[in-house]
């Protein structure tokens, strides 16, 4: 992922080195040194002249992918993106309604003025307003009118049904209770956090990568004008490999929608337009088939790499670099698969969920007798909503890739040329 245009942008407008084949690092502000240089103007011109090409060609191509991926991220477009996905936003995503920030969206000095910009008194009453709409009332209200109807059903029997019962077992079973829940959301938020962190290393190492193969192979003056034309293929390709990159990972970790709140894994050669655009057919036929697409591209970057290394346009302390630096991508998809593959273990969520079971169906026995049966009902629904409330926010951030905003950063990862 990363700004891959923007890498072509800098490292053509501001590289302030180009490296030779004799090892040695000079301005590239086209001064003499030792080794093979462009001998007339005309030449350096056309060399020039190839390498904006290239960028322009891959500008061309990332503008097609920013229509085939919206960049918006306006209520309307995430929902349509949600829904083809196979995911119900109204469970997950907040704001979708309202055009309150969420996390589902990259913040911007614009969204970090309307969340924290407010007063005090004007953000605890937009809260209240927009309370119907939030996601985890939408989730837990079915739950907590079934407990309120059960407290009401108990308090309403007769005081010889209802033997006396001290409230010292609930207030140790409550503790209790709110220690597990603090510890499972923690480790869920931990992994929400884990997986915004790898995203934001690949989006550094795929930048980095894109101005280091710009800088090396697509506007260093010192290349030979008979090697030139294939280091620029070779740059674009690596280029248009590291634009997929990321749109291939994202497919990779959110699936396929099959239908409503149903997803899927992609299926070979299942969703290859953002390959199409950017590679030839034979290429997008051959990965689109593969049962880890980022990988692929990673072997094929490799490939190029290794190609420019044997016939000494890439000098090998760059090639070193860039090596590194796709390890490390290599290492962003395992640690994506790992927090996909690996949830929180499910016996803690059940066990959660039993053990608030039997405090909430017991909560009615102890507070029959001290208020009316209404009121009993009412308080019920009150601490189940906040007590299944907390258990729910854990259940909605437990797969983190559904929850981060993967379209918007992929398409961060390659902004175009303005």
């Amino acid at each position: 992922m990363a700004t891959i245009a923007l890498a072509l942008l800098s490292a053509e407008a501001s590289a302030l080195v180009s490296t030779s084949h004799n090892g040695r690092f000079a301005p590239a502000l086209g001064l003499r040194r030792a080794g093979p240089l462009l001998s007339s103007t005309a030449a350096a011109l056309e060399l020039q002249r190839s390498a904006e090409c290239t960028a322009d060609a891959i500008q061309r191509k990332l503008a097609r992918i920013r229509e085939l991926r919206p960049t918006e991220q306006s209520p309307e477009v995430q929902q349509k993106l949600w829904e083809s996905a196979g995911l119900l936003p109204m469970y997950k995503v907040s704001g979708s309604v309202t055009g309150e920030p969420s996390f589902t969206q990259l913040f911007s000095h614009e969204t970090w003025s309307a969340y924290t910009g407010k007063s005090p008194f004007r953000r605890w009453l937009r809260t209240g307003v927009t309370w119907r709409h939030s996601t985890v009332l939408a989730s837990v209200w079915p739950i907590c009118l079934s407990l309120s109807l059960w407290s009401f059903c108990v308090a309403s029997l007769p005081a010889r049904f209802l033997p006396r019962t001290s409230p010292l077992p609930l207030t140790a079973m409550g503790s209790a209770i709110g220690l597990l829940l603090v510890f499972r959301v923690n480790n869920l938020y931990g992994r929400v956090a884990e997986a915004r962190l790898l995203w934001g290393r690949a989006v550094f190492l795929c930048r980095q990568a894109a101005q280091t193969v710009a800088t090396a192979l697509l506007f260093d003056r010192s290349l030979p004008a008979e090697r030139a034309p294939a280091s620029h293929a070779a740059a674009s390709k690596v280029c248009r490999y590291l634009a997929a990159f990321p749109w291939e990972l994202n497919a990779k970790l959110t699936g396929k929608g099959d239908g409503v709140g149903k997803t899927r894994g992609l299926r070979p050669g299942e969703d290859t337009d953002i390959l199409r655009v950017l590679l030839p057919a034979e290429e997008v036929d051959f990965i689109g088939q593969a049962r880890s697409r980022p990988l692929l591209l990673l072997g094929a970057m490799r490939r190029q790499l290794h190609a420019q290394l044997r016939v000494g346009t890439l000098h090998p302390m760059v090639y070193r670099k860039l090596e590194e630096d796709l390890k490390e991508l290599d290492l962003v998809v395992g640690g994506c698969e790992r927090v996909f593959s690996s949830p929180v273990p499910p016996t803690m969520s059940r066990h959660v969920i039993r053990c608030m079971l039997l405090w909430l169906l017991g909560l009615p026995a102890v507070l029959a007798g001290s208020m009316s049966p209404a009121h009993i009902s009412l308080w019920v629904f009150l601490v189940s909503y906040i007590f299944v409330g907390i258990e729910e926010v854990g259940v909605q951030v437990e797969q983190p890739f559904e929850i981060t905003p993967m379209t918007r950063l992929c398409n961060v990862s390659t902004p175009l040329r303005r």
